[in-house]
C-alpha cells in the first residue's frame, strides 16, 4: 500500500508530466503555424516578434529603418553562426506595365530589387532604410539608372503589396515570403503572429 508522501509524488509527478507535454505542444503549435507548416529550424524576428508563417504580409512606413533578426531554433551560444539568404523581389500576382526609356516592360519580369531598398546583410540580421520618397516608380528607378522609368498612377494605386521579401535558411530548407507594401501617414501599429500592419493610408 502507498503512503500519502508516495501518493503526493506520484501526482506531483503526473502533473509535471502533463504540464511538459502541455508545453511541448505548444511549442509545436508555435513552430508549425498553428501545425499547418513544418517544424520551423529557422525564423526571422522584427520588434521582438517572431515570423513563423511561410507567407505573411507587412505594410512598411517611408524614412524608416527596419531591421530583421534571423535565428535558428536549435542554436546556442556555442553555435557556429550559419548563413542565410535575403532579397527583395516583385510580387508576380500584382502584375502591371512600366516603360524604360519609352520600352514597355512587364513588372512580374522584373529582376532582383533588393539594391531599391537599400538592404544590408549581417551574420544575423539584416536592415533597411526607406527613403521619404520611396514608392513603385522609385524602386523601379533605382533598378535603371540613368534611364526613364515611367509608372502609370493606376498601377501605383491598384498595386498594394508589390513586393516579397524572401528570407531562407542556409540551406534552403524553410522559406519566408513577406509580401511588403508601402503606407503613409501612420496612425496605429496592429500585431499579428502572421501579419504586421501599420495603419493608415497606404500608396
Amino acid at each position: 500500500m502507498q503512503t500519502k508522501g508516495q501518493k503526493a509524488a506520484k501526482i506531483i509527478g503526473i502533473v509535471l508530466a502533463l504540464l511538459l507535454v502541455a508545453g511541448l505542444v505548444a511549442v509545436l503549435y508555435r513552430f508549425t503555424n498553428g501545425f499547418n507548416e513544418d517544424f520551423k529550424t529557422f525564423y526571422v524576428e522584427h520588434d521582438g516578434e517572431r515570423i513563423l508563417s511561410s507567407e505573411s504580409k507587412m505594410i512598411l512606413e517611408t524614412d524608416t529603418a527596419y531591421r530583421f533578426d534571423v535565428k535558428y531554433t536549435f542554436d546556442t551560444p556555442q553555435s557556429d553562426t550559419k548563413d542565410y539568404s535575403v532579397r527583395i523581389m516583385p510580387n508576380a500576382e500584382r502584375d502591371f506595365d512600366f516603360t524604360v526609356d519609352g520600352e514597355r516592360h512587364l513588372y512580374s519580369k522584373q529582376g532582383d530589387m533588393t539594391s531599391a531598398f537599400g538592404l544590408k546583410k549581417y551574420d544575423t540580421y539584416f536592415e533597411f532604410t526607406l527613403a521619404p520618397e520611396f514608392g513603385l516608380e522609385y524602386a523601379l528607378q533605382s533598378c535603371y539608372p540613368g534611364q526613364e522609368v515611367i509608372v502609370s498612377e493606376e498601377a501605383v494605386s491598384a498595386n498594394i503589396y508589390p513586393y516579397l521579401l524572401i528570407v531562407s535558411s542556409y540551406n534552403d530548407s524553410v522559406v519566408y515570403r513577406i509580401a511588403l507594401s508601402i503606407g503613409a501617414d501612420v496612425t496605429g501599429v496592429t500585431l499579428d503572429p502572421s501579419e504586421i500592419i501599420f495603419t493608415g493610408s497606404v500608396r
